[in-house]
């Protein structure tokens, strides 16, 4: 049997821990997912393959244990749908994500609020490309770069954005996304210490993008473009890194033809 699990991306901007969406870049059980094929109680042996690069912000961790989880559970007799909800836990435990976790197991757009998750209705508006430099960050690094504390201002400007975006989603407005993306929490700190990140988010939003975000913990650059947009944004980033057109997942881990 194989399973495959979507990549994420996290924060989408200002949602920092509690946002995600899936991207429809690939994992197969690996390594990693086995750590989580033997929590959800699996016994064999596993193989990896995986089209989705490591270390880049993309929820590689996330999509190999969602992968790991959801076979163990299929194994056990439970068809995809049960699989998922009794992967989750262990994804989530394991991975310490959710905003991550939450994509890669079950596809789509989700909220995260502590133990809850919500997966929105509704896919990101416009369409999706990936800005991937020939660099890797690590999430564990990248956050205790972070303060410990945040101003009540920047706070409330997040609140408002993370606010304005699911508006944006449920609503399909492009035209929100721009501002509903900004973020002052995480991003500024990151960019700090990934100035080729910092640029290529620049880059796109001068191109005509109508949002961008630093996807996970970097260093790619999700970026939202319309059909105008598009080819324009892909030509700007394509000097300084790969740029993936990717649409959005909506299946999670599932089970595949051998």
């Amino acid at each position: 049997m194989r399973v495959r699990a979507p990549g994420s991306s996290a924060n989408l901007g200002p949602g920092f821990d509690v946002l995600g969406l899936a991207v429809a870049r690939y994992v197969w059980a690996d390594h990693i997912a086995k750590i989580a094929y033997e929590a959800a109680g699996g016994t064999e042996s596993i193989w990896f393959d995986f089209e989705l690069p490591p270390g880049r912000g993309l929820g590689f961790s996330a999509a190999a244990r969602a992968a790991g989880a959801v076979l163990a559970k299929l194994q056990q007799g439970h068809d995809t749908a049960e699989a998922q909800r009794l992967a989750y836990p262990v994804v989530a435990d394991i991975e310490g994500h959710g905003d991550n976790a939450a994509p890669c197991v079950f596809g789509g757009l989700h909220v995260i609020a502590g133990e809850v998750n919500h997966r929105i209705g509704k896919p990101m508006p416009g369409n999706l490309l990936f800005w991937v430099p020939d660099m890797e960050t690590w999430t564990d690094h990248s956050r205790a770069a972070l303060a410990s504390s945040v101003d009540r201002a920047d706070a409330v400007f997040n609140l408002g954005r993370v606010g304005l975006l699911i508006a944006a989603v449920y609503e399909q407005r492009l035209d929100l996304l721009a501002t509903a993306t900004q973020d002052r929490l995480h991003q500024p700190s990151r960019f700090v210490d990934c100035e080729q990140s910092a640029k290529a988010y620049e880059i796109a939003l001068q191109a005509g993008a109508s949002a961008a975000w630093l996807s996970g913990s970097g260093p790619t650059v999700a970026v939202v473009v319309d059909d105008e947009t598009k080819p324009v944004v892909i030509d700007a980033l394509g000097e300084s890194g790969d740029v993936l057109d990717l649409a959005m997942d909506e299946t999670g881990a599932i089970p595949t033809p051998d």
